[in-house]
């Protein structure tokens, strides 16, 4: 296997080994690929307050453009430096930056909460209208993503789950219309027992742990991802602590008598707990079957067995974790990976069965213990669920702060030095033969 990224071999034709700094750059570029978050920079001085930076760079442009050597082959760099400003401000509208898809993005949330606090009992519609809108608004955008089509991300457990919910609440839906026992009560039972732990246990700790769950108005993409994680546990919320009063406000559709008895989470076959177990390893033996029987593990992979381009198509959400930064973690402490193999496998996606049947295991073991502790917690205590889905609302907004902070101060910035890397990497190798060294 070969990879554009790879180091550069020496003339006795050993690779050469890469700094800290340059395995540094690769991580970061992985790392913002996808999720395009920020983090912190030192670039300004701490006590620099805006008019001072203002004022600074003002300073620099009458000075550069007063200088002598501000000719011709300058102006043009200047001109490439706006052009290029002004692409990067297009495809940020073209990707809905603006003042329509935000003002709509905020009063959705407006909304959910005014319907959340003054009618509970209707949620559960408010949240399959908007799933059938923003499910399939998604869906194509993910159909259409660049460089890889990331449609197979619908195969993923948190997305698995919003469907079988979807599927659920319509059917009932239908059937209360026009009068058709089409679900038993006892099935009923079943699947809400499966969707309490599932839902109080595994989408509500994904919120809190999942750094792509951001609050970020303006982009259907992420709010949408916000949506299938957070909503689905407030749905539940209702059923749990507001059940009387969907049962008063939708008489011929909720039958909930079996909340009333009383549910055991723990302890039988039919608890809460082994429903719920039942449930994702359901998943979990379709998706394995996916990705290794049906060639899912190949899909993303840049290269072939015998080593030539593969030119994937498709990329999947093993592969996207595994670009984040599992990678590194699992070679560094299971693997005996270097730093430097991590991140060229990211770069070209050949992960093996064995990192595969890791990131699985992890999955079923974090995804059973949020069941057996989050949702045991949320289905005891109103102040737990409240404490959790609190939590969950505040780390998603602080998310989508970072990200609206680097959209205002730091995006264009380190656009152009991505744009312009191999010039000032040149520039600076020219400086230090000379013996002298810019100050920026």
């Amino acid at each position: 296997m070969s990879s554009e990224q790879s180091p550069e071999p020496s003339a006795d034709g050993v690779p050469v080994a890469e700094s800290e700094e340059e395995l540094d750059l690769r991580s970061s570029m992985l790392m913002t690929q996808d999720w395009n978050l920020d983090v912190d920079s030192e670039e300004l001085e701490d006590n620099l307050t805006t008019v001072d930076a203002r004022q600074k760079f003002k300073n620099l442009v009458r000075t550069a453009i007063q200088h002598q050597t501000f000719k011709k082959g300058e102006a043009d760099t200047v001109r490439r430096i706006i052009d290029h400003i002004e692409l990067v401000s297009l495809k940020r509208s073209a990707e809905g930056f603006n003042k329509i898809n935000f003002s709509i993005g905020v009063l959705n949330c407006f909304v959910i909460c005014w319907v959340l606090g003054a009618y509970p009992e209707h949620i559960w519609l408010l949240y399959l209208i908007e799933s059938y809108y923003m499910i399939p608004r998604k869906f194509y955008n993910m159909w259409r993503a660049k460089p890889l089509n990331q449609a197979f991300y619908y195969l993923d457990f948190c997305w698995f789950t919003n469907f079988f919910a979807m599927a659920t609440l319509t059917a009932i839906l239908i059937s209360g219309i026009f009068g058709l026992d089409v679900i038993q009560l006892g099935f009923r039972e079943v699947v809400f027992k499966a969707a309490m732990g599932v839902f109080c246990g595994v989408l509500v700790c994904a919120n809190l742990a999942l750094p792509f769950v951001a609050c970020l108005f303006h982009d259907v993409n992420t709010m949408t991802g916000l949506f299938i994680h957070l909503m689905p546990p407030v749905v539940m919320y209702t059923f749990v602590w507001y059940n009387d009063r969907i049962v008063e406000a939708w008489p011929s559709l909720f039958n909930l008598t079996y909340l009333e008895d009383g549910l055991a989470y723990f302890g039988g076959t039919d608890s809460i707990a082994t429903c719920s177990t039942a449930f994702y390893f359901t998943w979990w033996i379709i998706y394995v079957c996916f990705m290794l029987g049906g060639g899912g593990i190949d899909l993303p992979k840049k290269f072939k067995p015998d080593g030539n381009p593969a030119n994937p198509k498709y990329d999947t959400v093993f592969h996207s974790t595994m670009r984040d930064g599992v990678c590194i973690l699992l070679g560094k402490f299971l693997r005996g990976r270097s730093r430097a193999e991590s991140l060229t496998l990211m770069e070209t996606n050949m992960f093996d069965n064995i990192d595969f049947c890791l990131y699985m295991m992890f999955h079923m073991i974090a995804s059973l213990s949020s069941i057996y502790v989050s949702g045991f917690l949320c289905f005891k205590s109103i102040i737990f669920f409240r404490l959790m889905l609190g939590a969950s609302i505040v780390i998603a907004v602080l998310r989508g702060a970072n990200r609206y902070t680097y959209y205002t101060t730091k995006m264009y910035s380190r656009v152009l030095r991505k744009e312009f890397a191999e010039q000032l990497a040149l520039q600076s190798g020219n400086e230090a033969d000379s013996g002298y060294t810019r100050l920026t």
